[in-house]
Formats: C-alpha cells, sequence, structure tokens
C-alpha cells in the first residue's frame, strides 16, 4: 500500500520555533519526526511514500531525499497548504491511485498502528480511521463498537473518550469529498470525513487504545514524547545513550566532569561541569557549560548555562511548552 505523508503545514501551535525551523524536522529523541513516520509505516509494510510538503518544503524535501535515498519516495509541492491540511492532500491527487494511508509528519506512533489498519482495510473497507485515547484531547468520535465498528458522528464524543488517531485508509474517490469541503470553506480532512459521514457514507473504525502514540502539536508534546523514547530505549546508534536509572560521569575540555542521569541521548554537541537528565537529547553543536538540564530536547546550535527545565532549546533559543498557538488539521 503507498502512504501520503501531510508535512507541509506551518505548525503554528508550535509557536515561533516552526517559524525558524521545519516542524517535520524537530527530532524526538535524536530523531527527526518525519523520520518516526516514515519508520513506522516501512515496519507496516507501506513501499511506495508520497510526501506532500510546504512550508521549508525545500529544506524538508531535501532531507526525505537524503535520508531515505533508497526508498520509493516521491516529494510533492502544496500550494495553497495554508488553507488547511485538505487542500495539502489534494496536491497528492494524481500521485496515488487505489486504496492509501493518510499521515500527518508530526504523528509518533506504534507501527502496529498502521498495520492493523492495513490488515483492517478487507474486511471494513474504506475510509477507514485509527481510534485511541489521549488525555491532550484530540477530535472526538461517536462509534458503534468496542473494538471496531461503524463511526456514528465526528467531533461528538460518546462518553468513552475515544478519538481519532490522525491514521485513515483511504481511497482515490475521497479526493472528491475533499475538493465538497473546501468549496463549503472547510479546510481540514476532518471535516471531509465528517461530510461523508453526514451524506451517509460509511465510515468504519479501529481501536488502538492498547497502543502508544503522540500527537506533536507543542512545544510540550515534544517532550513528553522524548520522555517516552528514551525511557523506552528508542534511540538512533551512535550517541552516547544512558538508559533509565543509570548515572554516568563523562569527562569534557579542561577535564571538567559532567554527570548524565539517564534517560539521556548525546548526538553531538559538547558537556563541560553539567549535570543533565534526566529525559535530555542533545544533538547538533549544543554546548553545555556550567549547566543543569532537565527535561530538555536541544539542537542545533547555541549554548546552555545555568539551570534549564522543560524547554525546546534551537539554536540559542529557549521555547517554552506555553509558547503556543492554535492551528487547523
Amino acid at each position: 500500500m503507498d502512504a501520503v505523508v501531510l508535512a507541509a503545514g506551518v505548525g503554528a501551535r508550535m509557536g515561533m520555533l516552526s517559524r525558524l525551523y521545519p516542524k517535520p524536522l524537530i527530532p524526538v529523541a535524536g530523531k527527526p519526526l518525519i523520520d518516526w513516520v516514515i519508520s513506522s509505516l516501512l515496519k507496516s509494510g507501506v513501499e511506495r511514500f508520497v510526501v506532500v510538503v510546504g512550508h521549508m518544503g525545500g529544506l524538508v524535501a531535501r532531507h526525505v531525499k537524503e535520508a531515505w535515498c533508497g526508498l520509493n519516495v516521491e516529494c510533492v509541492q502544496a500550494k495553497d497548504y495554508l488553507k488547511g491540511a485538505g487542500c495539502s492532500l489534494l496536491a497528492a491527487e494524481g500521485h496515488v491511485s487505489g486504496e492509501f494511508l493518510l499521515c500527518p509528519a508530526d504523528l509518533v506512533f506504534d507501527h502496529e498502528i498502521a498495520l492493523g489498519l492495513i490488515k483492517n482495510v478487507e474486511r471494513l473497507g474504506v475510509p477507514l480511521i485509527a481510534t485511541g485515547r489521549s488525555e491532550r484531547g484530540g477530535t472526538a468520535v461517536s462509534t458503534s463498537g468496542r473494538k471496531c465498528g461503524e463511526v456514528l458522528r465526528i467531533g461528538e464524543g460518546d462518553g468513552s473518550g475515544r478519538v481519532c488517531v490522525g491514521l485513515v485508509a483511504l481511497d482515490s474517490s475521497f479526493f472528491n469529498y475533499i475538493k465538497r469541503s473546501l468549496m463549503e470553506g472547510e479546510g481540514s480532512v476532518v471535516s471531509a470525513l465528517k461530510m461523508y459521514v453526514d451524506v451517509g457514507g460509511k465510515l468504519c473504525f479501529v481501536d488502538f487504545s492498547m497502543n502508544v502514540w503522540f500527537d506533536v502539536d507543542t512545544p510540550s508534546d515534544i517532550l513528553d514524547a522524548n520522555r517516552y523514547a528514551l525511557t523506552a530505549g528508542l534511540v538512533p546508534e551512535g550517541g552516547m545513550y544512558v538508559p533509565p536509572g543509570d548515572v554516568m560521569s563523562v569527562m569534557g575540555v579542561a577535564d571538567r566532569e559532567s554527570t548524565l542521569v539517564g534517560p539521556v541521548l548525546l548526538l553531538g554537541g559538547s558537556v563541560e561541569g553539567s549535570i543533565l537528565g534526566p529525559n535530555v537529547s542533545l544533538s547538533g553543536n549544543v554546548s553545555c557549560r556550567r549547566a543543569v538540564v532537565s527535561d530538555v530536547v536541544a539542537f542545533g546550535g547555541g549554548k546552555l548555562t545555568g539551570v534549564t527545565r522543560r524547554v525546546v532549546f534551537f539554536d540559542g533559543v529557549s521555547f517554552s511548552v506555553r509558547d503556543v498557538g492554535v492551528e487547523q488539521v
């Protein structure tokens, strides 16, 4: 099955961070968000990818082509990505045929979710959505079953706490509903699914409440996903990883000792006379000098000094978990 990965949006809920750096390339446990997506989809059996880019699309496309050079991947530019994810999806029309998976580039998820959708397409048909439960909210759904069944309403819950995960199995006929939704001034994929249900279309779901997934919309979500990945040991090779519960001493420049309190991941940068951890990912050319750092994702460049907690740090700027806006998805 093919997959369409939406990597076009600005990511407004990231605040200024996504204005300076493309959201799909923000690292979680040293791995860009879009790489988490592609890795999980590959494990589920997806063989071909259409990546829709928009905001800072050149950077995203270059990364995908370099990081996944052996993959059957095509990057498509969405011209009207500011109008919503529906417009971004419409850019993929003509690049996929038949059934395909739709996934946003900011979803960190267990590959079993995508695999479960693919396995159930023949039995339940498309459109087919993945549902789960999230304390951070999401698009609520009302359904007719527990593990799988029919979606009765979108945007209205049924008391179960069930929400859309973000993974959807579709076919090329769904582009017609995207177009109709856009004509009515609605730019989201959810609005097109709601229209489909409202006109009598059968939308089914498979529930994955026992599986792990993170909809990474805000700096706080980055830190939550990073904490989970580090704790679970889901880290790339080639760095220094200190697992949970371990403490390691390392020598930096000028023979100043630093202490790493796991889980910590160092994929670059330098550390001198500092205490790092728990839940710290450091990559790029970031340096820590006489710093106390915990619950931080730091990348790009810049210097961390003093006490730094619960921020995303990029090129010398700290982005607080409170620096968020609103974005239509």
